[in-house]
């Protein structure tokens, strides 16, 4: 980078610094976790969005565009199909509860070892992806700036990492808008040089990208994509039903997006920001897949792997753009890591150390120690992650796919009559562990089908150990009070209950 790009940069993170250290305010365990409940439906919907777009979505999804063409669009529809059951049914049921952990509704349901499965699980699974994060970005961002990728994660992470422990999730969702605009700006820069420097425009680079075969499956039309084959690599169904899957994990068994609902101030602030969420992704993305398009038409050599590619572009790019497409892909990062230790902690403090009584003071102080402790653990993981392999590879069939189980407890909590505590925590147990090996272990399967493998499995297991386990285990009539109902409305219908964390 030259001297502009990194003022840029630098601008940049202490920038980050100082909007956190202006919105700091004394924090009691509403503001450290929930915002006091008074968040506006602007920064819900752009902080639900950039959080899950990590440096990982950034990379992956112009590189697969590169490698393999415009498969990754089957995709997109999802987004409006998943909002609808989340918008009527999943959002009205959480914001009514008002918690603090998504997980404490399973200890209403069922009992809290079940609760303490689910967290102790979110916790492994957040922790693996913002390690991935930290060094997917690290090993592209030395390509492009010359700096070693360990001191790239030791800058991502101890950022992050201070500027949580300042301001709780208040900071961390306004810092999300700022690294949101950040993030489109870097990439709408990207795509117009990209356009500029071929020389002859969209046209001659759209020619130049079906030639090369950059728009399959559409032009040519590749009849595989269209195959009910559950080993093609991405076919039509395996990228509706596998992403449906996904997104709906993401969306509603997810602690790190869910803590977001719990911030709103009112049901309609959590729906709206939810579907300008929605909005916020198909536009990144959709700048995404054209940016894929034109690093390809104007860095040809397919002998090159497509991560070097993206970087000898980004290196080449002029007016100090380079400076911002690497603060727009540490803001990607930053985002995921401050939310993921956020919601790590919120899980932490709630589920597993909630019983301890502290003031406001003290539990801040922890709430800071813990970050930093936090941060320093997904530092060391990202140094050892080693090689990540290909990276929408790893986004489906890790860490969607593990995602699965969780999503299966929360389904049969709201939706199963008959899933009892015991079961659900030995099926729950056997869907992990199962999850783990396929996602892990099997290889040929459709990238995005790992995450409806992992959660049919899941759910067999539970409903089956439930089934065996009934006579041990009946189900009180309390439990089925935290079953979802409709209501007449058409919102969900569930009792109002105080967060179990301040009740015992």
């Amino acid at each position: 980078m030259n001297g502009l790009d990194t003022a840029i940069v630098l601008a940049y993170l202490i920038g980050i610094l100082g909007f956190s250290y202006a919105l700091h305010r004394k924090k009691s365990t509403a503001d450290m976790f929930v915002a006091g409940r008074a968040m506006g439906w602007f920064p819900i919907g752009l902080s639900v969005m950039i959080t899950l777009f990590s440096a990982v979505n950034f990379l992956a999804f112009p590189t697969e565009v590169m490698e393999h063409g415009l498969y990754v669009l089957a995709a997109l529809p999802v987004f409006v199909l998943v909002a609808i059951p989340i918008t009527r049914i999943f959002i009205p049921f959480f914001h009514r509860m008002q918690l603090t952990s998504l997980y404490a509704y399973l200890e209403q349901r069922f009992d809290r070892r079940t609760r303490l499965l689910a967290s102790g699980l979110f916790m492994f699974w957040r922790l693996c992806w913002m390690a991935t994060a930290l060094y997917a970005t690290a090993q592209v961002l030395s390509i492009m700036t010359g700096i070693p990728s360990p001191a790239l994660i030791i800058v991502a992470g101890s950022v992050a990492a201070l500027y949580t422990a300042t301001g709780g999730i208040r900071t961390v969702m306004w810092t999300d808008v700022l690294q949101f605009l950040l993030l489109v700006t870097g990439i709408g820069g990207a795509l117009w040089v990209a356009v500029g420097t071929h020389g002859q425009g969209w046209s001659a680079l759209w020619s130049e990208a079906r030639t090369a075969g950059h728009l399959r499956p559409f032009l040519p039309v590749d009849p595989a994509f269209y195959s009910l084959n559950p080993t093609i690599r991405i076919t039509l169904w395996s990228g509706l039903i596998g992403t449906f899957v996904a997104f709906l994990a993401r969306y509603t068994a997810d602690q790190m997006v869910v803590q977001r609902y719990f911030t709103a101030r009112s049901l309609s602030a959590a729906v709206r920001g939810f579907w300008w969420n929605i909005v916020a992704a198909l536009i990144a993305l959709i700048l995404l897949t054209f940016l894929g398009l034109a690093i390809a038409g104007t860095h040809s050599d397919t002998t090159i792997p497509a991560m070097a590619r993206f970087g000898a572009f980004a290196q080449s790019l002029p007016f100090g753009l380079t400076g911002i497409l690497t603060a727009g892909l540490l803001a990607a990062t930053m985002s995921s890591v401050d939310s993921g230790l956020n919601s790590c902690l919120a899980i932490w403090m709630t589920d597993f150390a909630g019983r301890t009584k502290q003031d406001d003071g003290q539990q801040a102080h922890a709430y800071r120690l813990r970050v930093f402790g936090l941060a320093i653990a997904t530092m060391v993981l990202a140094f050892v992650v080693g090689r990540t392999g290909d990276l929408f590879e790893v986004i489906n069939r890790v860490i969607n796919g593990v995602g699965s189980p969780l999503l299966a407890l929360i389904l049969l909590g709201m939706f199963s009559r008959s899933a009892n505590a015991h079961g659900t925590l030995i099926g729950g147990s056997i869907g992990i562990a199962a999850s783990l090996a396929i996602s892990f272990g099997w290889d040929g399967l459709a990238l995005h089908y790992y995450a409806v493998v992992n959660l049919l499995v899941t759910l067999a297991a539970c409903l089956i150990a439930s089934a065996l386990t009934a006579h041990r285990d009946p189900i009180t009539p309390s439990q089925l009070d935290w079953v979802w109902r409709p209501a007449t409305n058409g919102s969900a219908e569930t009792p109002r209950p105080t967060d179990p964390n301040t009740r015992r």
